[in-house]
């Protein structure tokens, strides 16, 4: 659950269903792309800016090391800057949705259990 989140899911059985649907997989993993990506990028960036710098100034493309260590380490602030915004834009929006669902259950009715063959109509080819 979000670390916003007040409500207790046992409080309200008539949108169990509903809030069963905003609690996350406990079986699922973020892939390496998801996990690192962020880093990945604003850490490279970091590098090519001051790669870009010693162009601009006629220098060589490794000269002054230190520019280069010092713009992947702020690239690496910004990106955990930029995941933990995120993070908390997420759990927000999630304690929102959740409030809303048990301030407006009438909003909610539990759908009905529907078949394929309920669903699916009879198929006649067409020759």
């Amino acid at each position: 659950m979000s670390k916003h989140h007040s409500h207790e899911i046992s409080d309200h059985p008539e949108v169990q269903w509903a809030l069963e649907l905003l609690k996350p997989d406990p079986n699922y993993e973020l892939s390496v792309m998801q996990k690192y990506a962020g880093e990945v990028v604003c850490m490279g960036s970091g590098f090519a800016i001051a790669c870009l710098q010693n162009w601009f100034n006629r220098k060589p493309y490794y000269a002054s090391l230190q520019k280069h260590i010092t713009g992947m380490i702020i690239g690496y602030a910004i990106s955990q800057i930029f995941k933990k915004y995120n993070d908390d834009y997420q759990a927000e929006r999630d304690t929102r949705l959740r409030d809303y669902i048990v301030r407006h259950p009438e909003l909610f009715p539990e759908p009905a259990r529907v078949k394929y063959n309920e669903v699916l109509e009879m198929w006649h080819p067409i020759r």
